[in-house]
């Protein structure tokens, strides 16, 4: 499961993950994280059945944690160029035999390249 980590400028400063690790002893792969002395956001990937332990967890520190999926194609504002396509760094948009774009859910990592890349705005974040 995925999870996003999001830090406060209250928060940033203490080792909340290393902590979380520490304590809980669950492995999790950390995909992206973007995070100054401002704030910002970790996205995790953890085992389905230790998931709901580490939202827990990090809760538990202080921090907001959001389990979603991360984008969505508006079919009626897509002109399937592939801009999107050509910038996915995990394969999770892909083209279909009628050349129309399509996301595997599953594969997205939360990247948002793909919102920044389109020039239709057919891409959107989704919380």
């Amino acid at each position: 499961m995925k999870i996003s980590i999001i830090f406060d400028t209250n928060r940033v400063g203490e080792a909340i993950t290393s902590n979380v690790i520490l304590e809980k002893k669950i492995p999790f792969n950390i995909l992206t994280a973007k995070i100054n002395a401002k704030g910002g956001e970790m996205l995790i990937e953890a085992p389905d059945d230790k998931a709901a332990e580490l939202v827990q967890a990090f809760k538990e520190k202080g921090v907001r944690v959001e389990t979603r999926k991360f984008v969505e194609i508006l079919p009626h504002k897509c002109s399937n160029c592939g801009q999107c396509y050509s910038i996915c760094p995990v394969d999770a948009i892909t083209f279909d035999e009628d050349y129309t774009i399509s996301l595997k859910q599953q594969d997205c990592i939360g990247c948002l390249q793909c919102v920044d890349s389109c020039p239709f705005e057919a891409i959107v974040k989704v919380l």
